[in-house]
C-alpha cells in the first residue's frame, strides 16, 4: 500500500499547526530525536513517517490524525475536555480557552465569530461576582462537586488557579477581532440559573443578589456600547480597544452555542454541550459546513453594531428589561 498521500496530507496538517515564527524541520528534528537532513526527507515524503512518529508529532501540536490522514472521509473528530468533579479540574478548562485563544491569534486576519445561544463564555471574566456565581453553578450543579453540595455562592473559595487564568484569557479576547450573534433568549439562560439558585436558597444575602443584577446590567452596557462604536471596550479601563466587533441579531433560533475561530490559515470549530463544556474539531470539511451555516445565519440577522439606532436601542432595552423583571421578581 502506498502511504505517501496519507504522509503528504498529515505533512500538511503539521504545517499548518505550528506556529508561523518555527522552523518545521528543526521541530521535527527536535521532537523524534533525529537529525535535520533526517527530518527534511520525512517532510519530503522521501522517508515514511513511522506511525509512533506521527501520534508524537500529533500529540504534541494537537492534531487530530484521523482529520489529517482521511482528509475526503465524512468521519469527523472532535477534542473535549475531560472535566472532573474535582474543584482543581476546572482551571484545566479556563486554561484550555487561554490557550485555544492563543493558539488562532497566532494567524494572519484571525477572528471569533461567536453564535451565542446563551452569554459568551467570556464576558463573565469581566465582572467578579458575575465570574464567581457562573463558575460555582458550573461547579456545582452541572459537574456535581460534591465539595460544594451545601455551600452558599458567597462562601466558595474561588482556587488560586482559577484566578490566575482569567485575566489571561481577558487579555487574549479583548485583542480578538470578533462577530457576534446574539438572539432574544441569550439572556434568558443565565437569568433562570440566578432565579434558581434564589429559590432554594444557595444565596446567603441579597445584596449578592443585586450585585448580580447590576453586573448584568453593567454587561449588557458593555456590549451595547461596542455595538455602537463598533470595537471592543474594557470595562475595567472604562476604555476602547483598537479591537474591531461586529454584532447581529438574529430572527431565529441559534439552536446552541457555536464559536468559529477563523484565520487564512487555521480554523476551528466549537459546539457547547453538557451546559458550558465543548468539543473542538479542525477538520477542514466540518469548518467549510460551520463557515456557510454561519453566513446562512447572518443572512437571517439584523446588523446591530454602528448602524440601525433605532433596532439596536430596542434590542438592549429588551435585555435591559429581562434583567428588571427578575429585580423585581427576587428583590422587591
Amino acid at each position: 500500500m502506498d502511504t505517501r498521500p496519507h504522509q503528504i496530507s498529515f505533512i500538511a496538517t503539521l504545517k499548518r499547526a505550528i506556529p508561523a515564527n518555527l522552523n518545521l524541520a528543526d521541530e521535527v528534528s527536535e521532537l523524534l530525536e533525529i537529525s535535520a537532513d533526517s527530518a527534511y526527507r520525512r517532510l519530503r515524503g522521501e522517508t515514511d513517517i513511522t506511525l509512533e512518529e506521527m501520534v508524537l508529532l500529533a500529540k504534541t501540536y494537537n492534531i487530530s490524525l484521523d482529520s489529517a490522514l482521511m482528509s475526503s472521509s465524512k468521519m469527523v473528530s472532535f477534542r473535549t475536555n475531560e472535566l472532573s468533579t474535582e474543584i482543581s479540574g476546572f482551571a484545566d478548562y479556563l486554561s484550555v480557552l487561554h490557550s485555544d485563544l492563543r493558539w488562532i491569534r497566532q494567524w494572519p486576519n484571525a477572528q471569533i465569530t461567536y453564535a451565542a445561544e446563551d452569554l459568551p463564555v467570556f464576558y463573565h471574566f469581566f465582572f467578579p461576582q458575575l465570574a464567581r456565581f457562573k463558575m460555582v453553578y458550573w461547579n456545582k450543579s452541572i459537574l456535581g462537586n460534591t465539595q460544594l453540595n451545601s455551600a452558599f455562592v458567597e462562601d466558595v473559595h474561588i482556587p488560586d488557579s482559577w484566578r490566575s487564568e482569567v485575566p489571561k484569557i481577558i487579555e487574549v479576547f479583548s485583542q480578538m477581532p470578533s462577530v457576534e450573534i446574539w438572539h432574544e433568549d441569550t439572556l434568558k439562560s443565565t437569568l433562570k440559573q440566578i432565579e434558581y439558585y434564589a429559590l432554594v436558597g444557595y444565596f446567603k444575602q441579597k445584596d449578592t443578589l443585586n450585585s448580580l443584577m447590576v453586573e448584568l446590567e453593567n454587561l449588557i452596557n458593555m456590549v451595547k456600547m461596542q455595538a455602537e462604536h463598533g470595537y471592543k471596550f474594557n470595562p475595567m479601563s472604562q476604555s476602547f480597544l483598537e479591537t474591531p466587533f461586529d454584532m447581529y441579531a438574529s430572527e431565529v433560533m441559534i439552536g446552541n452555542n457555536c464559536v468559529l475561530l477563523n484565520s487564512d490559515v487555521q480554523n476551528a470549530t466549537y459546539i457547547s454541550y453538557n451546559t458550558f463544556n465543548f468539543i473542538q474539531t479542525k477538520n477542514d470539511t466540518f469548518n467549510h459546513q460551520t463557515i456557510e451555516w454561519t453566513k446562512n445565519l447572518l443572512s437571517k440577522s439584523n446588523r446591530i453594531s454602528e448602524v440601525s439606532e433605532i433596532g439596536r436601542a430596542k434590542y438592549f432595552n429588551r435585555q435591559l428589561q429581562q434583567i428588571e423583571d427578575l429585580r423585581q421578581r427576587l428583590l422587591l
